[in-house]
């Protein structure tokens, strides 16, 4: 799908991250927007030590190898967190 035009989907978007940036053990937070696009969360412990700044070069840097520049018309908004940083969010809200 390198460089094409296509939707992505969510189990794809899955199924990249988690080979692509060897998450252990991921849970994913995903939802369709209108028009199209991906957003949401990423968990998973392997970004433990990880600044905000370096979990996101490492997705972006991912999605652009194996979706092509354009991938930013498929995938919006991708936070991550680590088990921890999540459940603490879980129960702030």
């Amino acid at each position: 799908m390198r460089g094409s035009t296509r939707k992505v989907t969510k189990a794809q978007l899955e199924k990249t991250l988690t080979k692509g940036l060897r998450l252990r053990t991921p849970v994913f937070d995903l939802e369709v927007l209108p028009g199209g696009k991906i957003s949401g969360s990423v968990v998973s412990d392997t970004f433990a030590g990880m600044k905000d700044s370096v979990r996101q070069k490492r997705i972006w840097d991912l999605l652009e190898r194996e979706y092509g520049g354009d991938c930013t018309k498929r995938v919006g908004t991708l936070l991550a967190y680590t088990d921890a940083e999540w459940n603490v969010d879980l129960a702030e809200r």
